[in-house]
């Protein structure tokens, strides 16, 4: 009786088997919840047949039976997903993965080609990480990575400091592109736009040899995602709200592909905001208003053994001066330094009246390359860049009805590069490169620095030998430098040339023990030429309020780096450790003159552009342990310890010793909720104790503690994902100076400040054409 049961059961099965139509297809895309980025080798199983998705994250299942099908998606990284669907025809479907919580803010990019700065210490900033840092400026951004503070003015314009070296001593590089503006001012901050970039990257140390002299410090390179090379119609919005000057930033990208193009891929990008007086927790800092617009257009055309792309951007922006630094005459000045509230207060305004910057930076840029599977790959760029600054004294001109600038700065840049990277053959892989440059300067109206021309072209050469577990890279680097001044009939009207040859060269080591535990360490020298700024300035510098006088005779700084860092990743720790020396020959820094500069236009502390030989050693810490699984516990230590070896004394203005403790706890997802965090920190910086004696206008401010709080979390709403960060800083709207702001004389820093960060990626779908 019972075999006949079986039997009756099989052959019903076996005529409803029959009966069902099990010709089906199931085609499909994968894509990253935060980025919309096709997730390449996810593996999708129905019924104990695995597929893998393709580079453009499609998959496609055969020959499956009507009705309810249950999909397992899986992929690196990614929290695996059950879906169930009913299908009764061939069907599309999109499937969206998010990553683990704690994996994202540290997901490593794996590239097919190693970056020549594999034997340095390097930082990241992307995907979440990136999402909270939206609606800061490039130097604020950065400066959330250990060993990296910024140089501020007031409370609107900050530039980063790597390793206590700022300004030309660290290169940015904007899509490839070195960014060339009046870099030189502490006051002149990075003319980019954050918004742009996908991934952004901090490489500390000498960088010379790949991306040109001045990279005593380190490179940040700015990277916008790379152009889609298929069918697509996809973007990004996003807004920042910040309720301490009610600023609000809002910022969109859209970009795609044709079908019938497919090699030609496109973007376009836009931002806006705008800021009113920012508020320190007892006044409002008068005239700190902000208003800035840019936008930036992308054309690529990808094939596999050749492509091209096109890049422009335009960049303005309007930026206010605090009125308070601006004094008439020296009883005043030093009435404002010792006074503890400034002797100007303002009101909430958006009004940016004078003093103020105003600055234009345009950008563009054409590359090419040639890809041969025998030699390698040949690339050549080429980038105009042009730049307006425009800056406005407090009071116009005497006898004037318009409203004409103190001074204005016109400088034009272009530059030429080619690079051969040869084909890797028996562990060995490197690069060849040259590059050009030709730079003119124009002022208009006041007088600080003069016109000027320069030129200058570099030859590199770097090689990277590959075995087993150890990696080595050396190279070496000749630059070529002239610059010619055009003073003015009023300065003599010489116009002076310099020249300058330099070698430079680099050597380094990566060695991984395990899976775990990597080590590298880097021996660099780099050298940097004396900026116009530094050898013939000579007034008042507006945007800093300051007097500054150059010095002709200075010398090119040399400096030898060494540099060193060892990384642990387990499943409950992750530590990075790194210690570097610098050794600077001929260092130039901007150093107090007593007494203040009394002008026509008011009272100004004065400084002098000198030479040392100096010494900087520190470190950067940055631990995370994980107790528990969703529990963080975060320390960041950075320290510093600069010495003046000519003088025997501390070096002025460097960054005084700080720390940051955090914890954060990830829960749960639930059902379209995904990666709900919370987390609270405290940042102690130090009083700045390692300070020349009676040098400064002022001495150093007293050390400060800040809390500060964050949560956020991902919703999935009908397929369409929706990212929001909170965070306050300055919890507990502490009145504090930080010794790195030209400002800390006349005003104190920003009280509580609440931010709002909401990121909505969008996804268009297309009708795929059947192939």
């Amino acid at each position: 009786m019972k075999s006949f049961l079986l039997y009756l059961l099989v052959m019903y099965a076996s005529v409803y088997v029959h009966a069902q139509n099990c010709s089906l297809s199931v085609k499909g895309k994968i894509t990253d919840e935060n980025s919309i980025d096709a997730l390449e080798a996810a593996v999708v199983t129905v019924n104990n047949v695995q597929v893998l998705s393709d580079s453009k994250g499609r998959f496609e299942l055969k020959n499956l039976c009507a009705g309810k099908v249950v999909f397992t998606v899986s992929h690196l990284g990614c929290e695996t997903k059950q879906l169930e669907y009913t299908i009764a025809a061939d069907t599309t479907v999109r499937i969206i993965l998010s990553h683990k919580g704690h994996d994202l803010e540290n997901l490593e990019i794996v590239q097919h080609k190693k970056e020549s700065h594999v034997t340095q210490a390097t930082e990241e900033i992307q995907g979440v990480q990136l999402q909270k840092l939206q609606g800061l400026t490039l130097g604020e951004s950065v400066s959330k990575l250990p060993g990296v503070t910024t140089i501020n003015t007031c409370s609107t314009i900050s530039k980063p400091v790597i390793h206590g070296l700022h300004s030309n001593r660290v290169l940015i590089l904007n899509n490839g592109v070195r960014l060339e503006s009046q870099q030189w001012g502490s006051e002149h901050a990075p003319e980019i736009d954050p918004y742009i970039a996908k991934k952004i990257t901090l490489i500390k140390g000498a960088s010379s040899l790949r991306y040109g002299s001045d990279a005593i410090g380190g490179v940040i390179l700015v990277d916008p995602a790379p152009l889609p090379t298929e069918q697509e119609l996809k973007g990004e919005f996003n807004l920042a709200a910040f309720s301490n000057n009610a600023e609000v930033s809002t910022s969109g990208i859209l970009q795609g592909n044709l079908a019938k193009v497919p090699s030609l891929g496109w973007r376009i990008q836009g931002t806006f905001r705008k800021g009113a007086n920012a508020k320190a927790p007892q006044y409002w800092l008068k005239n700190t208003g902000m208003e800035e617009g840019n936008f930036s257009v992308a054309l690529g055309w990808k094939k596999q053994h050749y492509g091209a792309e096109v890049f422009y951007s335009f960049f303005k922006t309007k930026i206010g001066i605090l009125s308070a630094a601006h004094i008439h005459n020296l009883t005043d000045l030093q009435k404002a330094i010792d006074s503890p509230v400034p002797l100007e207060q303002g009101k909430f305004s958006y009004a940016i009246n004078r003093p103020y910057q105003d600055i234009v930076h345009q950008l563009a840029k054409f590359r090419g390359y040639l890809q041969s599977d025998k030699v390698g790959m040949f690339a050549a760029t080429f980038a105009l860049q042009h730049n307006q600054r425009t800056e406005f004294d407090k009071h116009k001109p005497i006898g004037d009805n318009d409203d004409r600038p103190a001074f204005q700065f016109l400088i034009q840049t272009m530059t030429l590069d080619f690079t051969w990277e040869h084909k890797p053959t028996r562990g060995f892989s490197g690069i060849v490169g040259v590059s050009g440059s030709t730079q003119t300067n124009n002022y208009r109206y006041g007088y600080f620095i003069p016109g000027f021309w320069n030129f200058g072209t570099g030859v590199y050469a770097i090689e990277r030998w590959n075995y087993k577990k150890l990696e080595l890279e050396a190279g070496v680097r000749l630059d070529y430098k002239w610059l010619q001044a055009y003073l003015p009939v009023s300065k003599g009207g010489a116009k002076p040339i310099h020249q300058w040859i330099v070698p430079s060269g680099s050597i380094g080591m990566d060695y991984h023990f395990n899976e775990h535990v990597r080590w590298n360490i880097n021996v660099a020298s780099a050298w940097r030429a004396p900026q116009v700024v530094e050898l013939y300035a000579d007034g008042v510098h507006h945007g800093s309020a300051s007097f500054e006088r150059g010095s002709a005779k200075l010398q090119p700084e040399i400096s030898l780096d060494v540099s060193t860092s060892l990384q642990i990743s387990y499943r409950w720790l992750r530590t990075s450790v790194g210690l570097y020396q610098y050794l600077i020959q001929n260092y130039i820094y901007l150093k107090p003159t007593q007494p203040a500069q009394l002008t026509i236009r008011g009272a100004y502390p004065a400084f002098a552009y000198t030479q040392t030989n100096a010494s900087l050693t520190g470190s950067d810490v940055d631990i995370t342990i994980m107790p528990a699984k969703g529990l963080e516990i975060n320390n960041k230590t950075s320290l510093l310890f600069a010495r003046n070896l000519t003088a025997k004394e501390w070096l002025i203005l460097m960054p005084p010793q700080r720390m940051e403790n955090g914890v954060r706890y990830t829960f749960k997802d639930f059902k379209n909720t995904k990666g709900f965090y919370l987390g609270t920190s405290v940042t102690h910086v130090f009083r700045q104790t390692l300070v020349p004696d009676n040098q400064d206008y002022s001495a150093p401010p007293k050390a400060y503690w800040l809390l500060n709080f964050e949560t956020g979390t991902s919703f999935l709403i009908r397929q369409q994902p929706l990212h929001i960060h909170i965070s306050i800083t300055n919890a507990l709207n502490i009145r504090y100076r930080d010794y790195l702001n030209r400002f800390r004389y006349f005003a104190d820093e920003k009280g509580i400040n609440v931010a709002l960060r909401i990121q909505i990626p969008i996804q268009f779908l297309l009708k795929q054409k059947n192939k």
